[in-house]
């Protein structure tokens, strides 16, 4: 692999989202989990693989596996919400104290629970 790299002089970030499109389009998810797992961490980081076990609806095991090694909040937050992982997502949404994303999680969900449950956290960080 690494002569053809070399050859036709590939950029690693570049390489590395064409392996996670093709392992995901081929629905080759094991693959995908050792790459994912193969460096300390991927040079285009784990946003990529989160969205693409969030396409190809893989289980929210799988899917959370992802998420979970995103340092950054707010794209947490946003992956929560595209996977539809609403109780995730609101408690993404605490932890920034951020009303408006509390309020569109609320609007998003179907759940009265969840919705009910959004007014209590926007209670809760409006009034502390």
């Amino acid at each position: 692999m690494r002569i053809r790299d070399r050859k036709f002089r590939i950029p690693e970030k570049r390489l590395w989202y064409i392996k996670v499109k093709a392992f995901a389009d081929s629905e080759q998810w094991s693959n995908l989990r050792i790459l994912a797992d193969s460096k300390t961490k991927p040079p285009i980081g784990y946003k990529p693989f989160a969205r693409a076990a969030i396409k190809g609806k893989q289980s929210v095991s799988e899917i959370l596996k992802y998420i979970d090694k995103i340092p950054v909040p707010e794209e947490r937050y946003d992956l929560f919400c595209e996977a539809a992982l609403w109780k995730n997502a609101l408690e993404e949404a605490s932890k920034l104290r951020d009303g408006r994303r509390i309020l569109n999680v609320k609007t998003l969900c179907n759940s009265p629970e969840m919705q009910l449950l959004a007014d209590q956290t926007l209670a809760r960080i409006a009034y502390p």
